[in-house]
């Protein structure tokens, strides 16, 4: 089937976004042509089958499940975009990685790629998996131009002293620093408001960060070396005393990547709640474990928040994104409630919310978009592709 379209027009992107348990990929051109989310991937023969979610262009919504887990999951999106006869110019990934490697998006040449690899031992919970989809989407489509778009790159211009740890200089020059991560949900944040002036940017999802935003330019973030660090998340532990790791590496006989396994996917809410990561669930639950998890849990990003606006000039906005600071309105009030001497609120009956909105803050739910940020930075890196003359279906 040849591609109808001229050669000047403008490059279809597939962007993927790889999460510790998702993928989620969309195609513009530059109009959304499909959104595809694969969630609860797992790996292993006792794994639950993943649940998928197909939506686009034509109000058209497909719901599916994927029973091979992530060896699948590529294969799916790649069948999906075949049957509207999509086939991508442009391949744009998000690496959640810290690393001067990539401090901004950048082609994915085998140099790179190279390197990367000899970094996979520093992250081996992100980067071997964003790695693994990079070859399977150069393996599906030989003829795409691929992107690597940094998770963090939003924060390559955070001040000195916000990414500075106080650590030895022999220590530092090892690359030991504060990255920062959720940057691009951070960005699309600030493209759908661009006029939030002082903001702290509150994302709760499966990880959580704070982010303090000026003008449009981050002042200071949670996250650090890696997304662990920071405020508690779901399932990881966030910021620890030092002599806690060390304590638990004996107690693990030495063994960093058990304790590595532990700090990320058995602690935060998941290790006070007894393995339970979901808020609606924990705030319908009337036991002592839920109710500890919860008070920990706001207690850390109120307390986040607070620190946070101590890096602004003025704060004017409090943006709460991501699965549980969209929808979960209880969530942001129990935090609202602690914020309240910040900015002492009108006085009454009124949520917390409303009460800060009173006192001069903004207060605000948004969704993110992720991957039309990922698009729209591959973009700038590659502004003009060459259109391949003849279509061809992915391999299977």
């Amino acid at each position: 089937m040849l591609d109808s379209r001229a050669p000047a027009d403008p490059p279809v992107v597939l962007s993927l976004d790889v999460g510790s348990s998702s993928l989620k990929a969309a195609v513009r051109d530059p109009d959304l042509r499909m959104h595809a989310e694969i969630s609860g991937l797992r790996d292993g023969p006792e794994a639950e089958p993943a649940h998928v979610t197909i939506s686009g262009t034509g109000s058209f919504v497909e719901h599916a499940r994927l029973s091979d887990g992530w060896t699948g999951a590529v294969a799916e999106i790649a069948d999906a975009m075949a049957r509207r006869g999509l086939y991508p110019d442009v391949i744009a990934h998000r690496v959640v990685h810290g690393t001067p490697l990539l401090a901004e998006p950048r082609r994915a040449d085998e140099l790179l790629v190279a390197r990367l690899r000899g970094e996979a031992h520093l992250d081996p919970l992100h980067l071997p998996r964003q790695l693994a989809v990079l070859e399977e989407a150069r393996a599906r489509w030989p003829g795409a131009e691929m992107v690597l778009v940094p998770d963090g790159g939003f924060f390559a211009v955070l001040p000195q002293e916000a990414v500075t740890l106080p650590l030895p200089a022999e220590a530092r020059a090892t690359g030991l620093r504060r990255w920062g991560f959720h940057g691009l949900a951070v960005q699309s944040v600030i493209d759908l408001l661009p006029g939030l002036g002082g903001a702290v940017v509150v994302h709760l999802g499966s990880g959580c960060s704070v982010t303090a935003v000026q003008d449009g330019r981050p002042r200071s973030t949670t996250m650090a070396l890696s997304p662990a660090g920071g405020i508690p998340s779901l399932t990881r532990s966030g910021d620890l005393d030092p002599e806690v790791v060390l304590r638990l590496v004996e107690q693990a006989d030495g063994s960093v990547p058990a304790v590595r396994e532990l700090l990320n996917r058995r602690s935060g809410v998941a290790g006070l709640a007894g393995g339970r990561t979901d808020v609606r669930e924990l705030l319908a639950a009337d036991d002592a474990a839920a109710d500890l998890a919860l008070r920990v849990f706001v207690r850390s990003v109120a307390m986040a928040t607070a620190a946070a606006v101590t890096t602004l000039d003025t704060w004017d906005s409090l943006v709460f994104s991501g699965g549980i600071g969209q929808h979960s309105g209880e969530v942001r009030e129990l935090v609202c409630a602690r914020l309240l001497t910040l900015r002492h609120g009108v006085p009454g009956g009124s949520v917390p919310s409303e009460r800060l909105v009173g006192a001069g803050v903004r207060v605000l739910a948004v969704p993110i978009d992720e991957e039309a940020v990922i698009d729209r930075l591959a973009r700038g890196v590659l502004p003009a592709v060459p259109r391949p003359r003849g279509f061809a279906l992915p391999k299977r």
